[in-house]
């Protein structure tokens, strides 16, 4: 995968060096209830509350948005200068709470990376989930100093109602802006962190929702062939499997899938057993209900929390209903197993 990099080191110099400028140039403070916010994501704690917390605020309050800009734009720039212990220097200039006290510059890059993949999984949830979206519109949001424009709009209101309302229809109406955000901190997040399989996920979820599948399929084949941990290479394989299966290559989709069963993973994640019904809906594109047979079979006898949902999703899909009521075999096993089945 490539990323943006600057042209010149003078360049990724002159980047950072300007916005710590415009940071200290602000007449108005770093609001305290961010910092709070911000300290707790870059701590690891309750991540997904946090970054939620994060994300509305750095929607509401310009400040403090170019706070967290100018924090992003010298760890992008540590990277590309390679200047071994100039990163937490740096970020002690900033005005507000020293949030890297102590740390090493290897351990400010580290948990940075993880703060923007989880403020990218946030908006690319906002980009693609009407009711996570709402939760971001509920958010209250505290900015302490605010004088003219948006920010003090939004401030007013969130100290009355205690949520930052104003923000809802705008909100809403900016998904193509969520997920551009969302690829824009999952690249850094993978710019600081190559490895990190999870930001690598998010940004192929990202793709496939920009309708870019050739790129979303390249992320996730990126993580299935190159990282360590079975849980990622998992979730890899079923976003393949589910690419291939929108483009109707029915077989490719099985492998895949079938890597996922083969794997052991549903040992000891049973909740992974929905893959099982994937392969099965492979079979039936394929006109093969005798193979999808003893998968639902499986499903019905070892998964039994998952067959009602089978049986829901069956019924909601009428091609693959008559691929199976279609062969008499098929038809007397499965009402045997479930008499219920093909009731309507």
């Amino acid at each position: 995968m490539s990323f943006h990099k600057p042209e010149s080191n003078h360049s990724a110099y002159a980047g950072f060096h300007d916005a710590i400028r415009n940071v200290h140039a602000s007449p108005r403070l770093i609001c305290a209830g961010f910092q709070r916010e911000l300290s707790a994501l870059l701590d690891g704690q309750v991540p997904e509350r946090h970054a939620r917390r994060t994300m509305a605020h750095l929607e509401a309050c310009q400040d403090c948005g170019e706070f967290f800009h100018a924090i992003r734009l010298q760890a992008l720039a540590h990277r590309d200068l390679a200047v071994p212990g100039s990163l937490s220097r740096r970020l002690r200039r900033l005005p507000g709470k020293d949030l890297f006290r102590g740390l090493t510059d290897s351990e400010i890059v580290r948990r940075l990376a993880t703060t923007l993949y989880e403020l990218g999984k946030a908006y690319a949830l906002a980009g693609t989930d009407g009711e996570y979206l709402m939760r971001i519109a509920e958010e209250p949001v505290e900015i302490d100093s605010f004088e003219s424009g948006e920010a003090a709009e939004a401030a007013q209101i969130a100290e009355e109602s205690g949520a930052c309302s104003s923000r809802f229809a705008h909100l809403v109406g900016e998904t193509e802006g969520h997920l551009e955000k969302a690829r824009a901190f999952l690249e850094e997040a993978l710019s600081l962190k190559p490895r990190f399989a999870e930001a690598r996920i998010y940004l192929g979820f990202v793709y496939q929702a920009e309708k870019n599948p050739d790129r979303a399929e390249a992320e996730f084949l990126e993580v299935f062939l190159n990282t360590d941990r079975l849980l990622n290479r998992a979730h890899a394989a079923i976003q393949l499997g589910m690419i291939h299966d929108r483009t109707k290559n029915h077989l490719r989709a099985i492998r895949y899938y079938r890597w996922v069963v083969s794997s052991g993973l549903l040992d000891h994640q049973p909740e992974f057993a929905f893959v099982l019904y994937n392969i099965a809906v492979e079979h039936l594109s394929l006109d093969q209900p005798r193979k999808a047979l003893p998968l639902l079979g499986l499903i019905r006898n070892e998964y039994g929390d998952l067959w009602p949902m089978v049986m829901e999703w069956l019924h909601g899909s009428p091609e693959l209903l008559e691929a199976l009521q279609s062969d008499q075999a098929c038809r007397s096993h499965l009402e045997q197993l479930e008499p219920a089945f093909f009731a309507a």
